[in-house]
């Protein structure tokens, strides 16, 4: 099984970077690694331009059989820095796909932004989206930024639920 676990903040040390790393890690039997937005190139992702890192992404996208979607909560939805990769996709690139849905946000308020308005864009790509979500605030990290057991717990039943819908697919 191939896992990208797609880092949707413009930083490497935030925790969101901490949620995708903690999905490699728990998938530990795949073929797995992280993608971080903000390193590739701004202008390939706005369409001004090509650069090889944007490319690269698309095809390990591709690739993967499983995505975690890790994305910050900014106004009520998905970064923007998602939006922008995700809308180079060609039409149904998410078939056959299992994708996590996963994000950081500073409050509980928005939990339900994930089912509002990822679990469409997935489906507007023709992506499964798995029953499990993962929701983590300050308060499910310890002071080095890495997640606790109320975000291990759902991101890894969540895996197990994208390793299901991979397998049965085979």
């Amino acid at each position: 099984m191939k896992l990208i676990a797609i880092n949707a903040s413009p930083s490497d040390t935030s925790k969101t970077h901490a949620v995708a790393a903690a999905a490699v890690e728990l998938a530990a039997d795949a073929e797995a690694s992280v993608l971080d937005i903000g390193s590739l190139d701004a202008d390939a992702l706005l369409l001004r331009g090509s650069h090889p890192s944007v490319a690269e992404a698309i095809h390990a996208i591709d690739q993967a059989d499983v995505l975690v979607l890790v994305t910050p909560i900014y106004r009520a939805t998905y970064s923007g820095l998602l939006k922008v990769l995700l809308d180079q996709l060609p039409t149904a690139a998410l078939a056959g796909k299992a994708c996590v849905l996963a994000a950081t946000a500073g409050g509980p308020l928005h939990y339900l932004s994930l089912d509002t308005s990822m679990r469409a864009l997935v489906a507007s790509l023709d992506g499964w989206s798995v029953a499990t979500v993962v929701y983590a605030t300050g308060a499910d990290f310890d002071e080095s930024n890495r997640p606790g057991p109320g975000v291990l717990e759902p991101l890894s039943r969540a895996l197990d639920e994208a390793r299901r819908i991979v397998g049965s697919s085979t």
